[in-house]
């Protein structure tokens, strides 16, 4: 086995970012029809117009593929370089019993790699990212890691259930990210998450698991929202707080601050959210990309999408300091801190 060796081989930093959006959409006033809430509340409320949904024979796996395909493509490596695959989805794979992360492996010809799943909901893309940086890091034969985000969310969505408004901004899509030991473009700094497991069963698809058999008739296999009102009266006040635990402690971590953020980029909620953790946080709306209105809430893929298009749009420049943050059902919160160079 060849040890790799590089002068700055102690920093990790993301070569590529690949994306795969289906082309079918669903608009603000599908939803409207399927729900019985009026178009306003989505388009104007909750601040979204569109979102992608995969096909019927459209599945996780198959969207990771090509979004690490695109990754790859855009790294200018080959996929028998990658040494360490990890697939990173909110959790509802292809099938219950299996390993969406090997399928990927055999799909793009990975065959050296070693493959597993990260489950964290939608903090699971910034969690696989820091676990695969402190992999690559550890091990002296490892230079390059594959991280995957897929999801097909859409399908969970009970459309009927106003409980469940909160979820319909769920969307279909992937994002993947290539990670290299010893590169000059930037380095991942720091990574905070913390966890309220008290939450934890606000938010589930009751049936499918151990304790209840799955049960078609009622529905219960979508995802079900337990008690809205007090749980959005817990997250008024856990929310916001925890949100900038973790930015700032991430931060920290790094040797930096809040007036150091030049770009924050967080998992995309509703817009009321959005600007409260932005005002909270004492950032400006110039310092984010929101990315709901035209693609809804792809869970752990959001950041990597938001980062994708602000590095498009020229948002990002050398020397400036961003930072992915995500919450996610459990309920857990997580950020992670890069500094750009180049």
């Amino acid at each position: 086995m060849t040890l790799y060796s590089q002068d700055n081989a102690q920093w990790v930093g993301i070569k590529s970012i690949g994306c795969y959006l289906p082309d079918q959409m669903m608009t603000s006033h599908d939803m409207a029809q399927l729900s019985d809430i009026p178009p306003s509340v989505f388009a104007d409320k909750i601040g979204i117009v569109q979102k992608p949904i995969a096909g019927a024979d459209e599945h996780p796996s198959q969207m990771g593929v090509k979004a690490a395909v695109d990754a790859l493509g855009k790294a200018g490596i080959a996929a028998s370089e990658i040494d360490l695959i990890v697939y990173c989805g909110a959790g509802d794979y292809d099938y219950r019993f299996w390993s969406p992360a090997a399928k990927i492996q055999s799909e793009i010809g990975a065959g050296d790699a070693f493959a597993f799943e990260v489950r964290n909901f939608c903090n699971s893309g910034n969690l696989g990212i820091h676990i695969c940086r402190n992999m690559l890091l550890a091990d002296a034969s490892y230079r390059y890691a594959l991280v995957v985000c897929s999801d097909k969310l859409s399908h969970l969505l009970n459309y009927s259930d106003p409980a469940c408004l909160s979820t319909f901004i769920m969307a279909d899509g992937a994002a993947a990210v290539v990670l290299e030991k010893g590169g000059k473009t930037n380095r991942i700094l720091a990574y905070h998450g913390m966890t309220d497991g008290s939450l934890a069963d606000f938010l589930k698809i009751p049936a499918g698991g151990t304790r209840v058999p799955y049960d078609a008739e009622r529905c219960s296999h979508l995802l079900n929202v337990e008690n809205p009102e007090e749980l959005e009266r817990i997250f008024s006040e856990l929310y916001l707080k925890n949100y900038q635990l973790v930015v700032k402690a991430s931060l920290e971590k790094s040797g930096y601050g809040l007036d150091d953020v030049h770009l924050l980029l967080t998992n995309q909620v509703k817009k009321t959210l959005a600007k409260q953790i932005l005002m909270a946080l004492g950032l400006r709306e110039d310092q984010t990309l929101s990315t709901l209105s035209e693609f809804g809430h792809l869970g752990p893929a959001d950041t990597l999408l938001g980062l994708a298009k602000s590095l498009e749009l020229g948002k990002v420049a050398p020397g400036n300091i961003v930072v992915l943050a995500s919450s996610a059902a459990g309920f857990s919160w997580a950020a992670l801190t890069l500094h750009w160079l180049e």
